[in-house]
């Protein structure tokens, strides 16, 4: 996993005063978000029910700072891609993808920068039977349930971060996905 960045703010802040870069959270989401997702492991759960997620057809990665490289993966499974697989073990990390969340019935389309954790092109479901109803109301509604779904994704990988088992077996486990997902059959 990328290591954070640390920059001096020697403008605004006291000499000797350092600010970290929390971008990188969301850059290892992303890639644990990927791994869940292949391992058939991204249902989370939150008071309202059961959640899955799963990757679009379209994503993007960037190289580490100062490799000129990116690139944008589209397709049908491009989470799934060996060519993915290769970039996250060449250090690029997830920037950018396209992501569905079913819950019941319910399909949340979007697109998620990992950095920032902003949505993009958001197509909610529907639910309004009648013409009188709220529709303002529901899209309200429907996008505070997204955002608390991705939110219940986000503390669960945060709670696999912040402990022990993140580098006794999580990376591992990690590593070794990128090493069979990479492997030659001959």
């Amino acid at each position: 996993m990328p290591e954070p960045k640390i920059k001096r703010l020697q403008d605004e802040e006291p000499e000797g005063d350092e600010t970290q870069d929390h971008a990188f959270l969301g850059r290892e989401f992303m890639t644990w978000l990927v791994w869940r997702v292949a391992r058939v492991d991204a249902t989370f759960e939150d008071d309202a029910g059961e959640m899955v997620f799963a990757f679009g057809g379209k994503l993007r990665v960037v190289a580490p700072a100062g490799d000129v490289s990116d690139a944008t993966f589209k397709g049908r499974s491009p989470a799934a891609s060996v060519e993915l697989l290769a970039s996250i073990g060449a250090g690029r990390t997830l920037r950018e993808a396209e992501l569905r969340v079913t819950r019941g019935e319910r399909e949340f389309r979007f697109g998620l920068v990992a950095e920032t954790l902003d949505l993009k092109g958001v197509k909610l479901p529907s639910v309004l039977k009648d013409e009188g109803d709220d529709h303002l109301g529901e899209r309200m509604a429907l996008l505070a349930e997204l955002e608390s779904c991705i939110q219940t994704a986000f503390q669960a990988f945060l709670k696999e971060r912040t402990r022990p088992v993140w580098q006794r077996s999580i990376i591992p486990d990690m590593r070794s996905w990128l090493a069979s997902g990479l492997e030659v059959e001959g």
